[in-house]
């Protein structure tokens, strides 16, 4: 696919592609990018990981709980003002609702991992280019979020169908220095 258009048409375009892609390849293509995971979280003894909550058309991350349980696991749940708080989740079918948005949160009393605590943030976007810009879903959340996060390597993980040869970028858009597709 070659992007065409406004960042509202590229995502439209990148959304269409993504629901209509066969279950199995997305299942097969989560299962590979949390194995390359792997390598980033399966050496260390305890790391303080930020996942998102996949929509049905996203990688799964899910299964890393079960896959490398030495490391706490913090989820998203959006805030007022665009804000997003990251807090703790051991049990995802316990520790999550849905919420307003129609996606899996964590759960408000769960315990909160500040920005600053986060080793990884795996970060979600539409579509990616392989030098690291990013589309997003156009709210800006993760804009705002990733620069309070000092210490965290920012990691991407998309299916190969999300990489681009570009995207229409802003210079508020910040991009991700590690991108993995499979």
């Amino acid at each position: 696919m070659t992007p065409h258009g406004t960042k509202r048409e590229v995502r439209q375009q990148m959304l269409a592609t993504l629901r209509a892609m066969p279950a199995a390849r997305r299942d097969a293509a989560s299962a590979c990018l949390r194995a390359e995971m792997g390598k980033l979280l399966g050496t260390a003894p305890h790391l303080n990981v930020g996942i998102y909550m996949a929509m049905p058309h996203e990688v799964n991350l899910l299964p890393l709980l079960q896959e490398y349980p030495q490391h706490t696991y913090a989820a998203p749940r959006c805030m007022p003002g665009r804000q997003l708080c990251f807090h703790r989740i051991e049990e995802p079918g316990k520790d999550t609702e849905l919420s307003a948005h129609g996606i899996l949160a964590p759960r408000p009393e769960l315990p909160v991992i500040e920005p600053h605590e986060l080793d990884i943030l795996i970060i979600p976007g539409v579509a990616f280019t392989q030098g690291g810009d990013r589309l997003g879903y156009g709210g800006g959340y993760y804009d705002r979020f990733i620069p309070r996060c000092t210490k965290a390597r920012l990691v991407a993980l998309s299916f190969r169908e999300q990489i681009l040869p570009s995207l229409p970028t802003e210079t508020h858009d910040l991009r991700i220095p590690q991108i993995i597709h499979a």
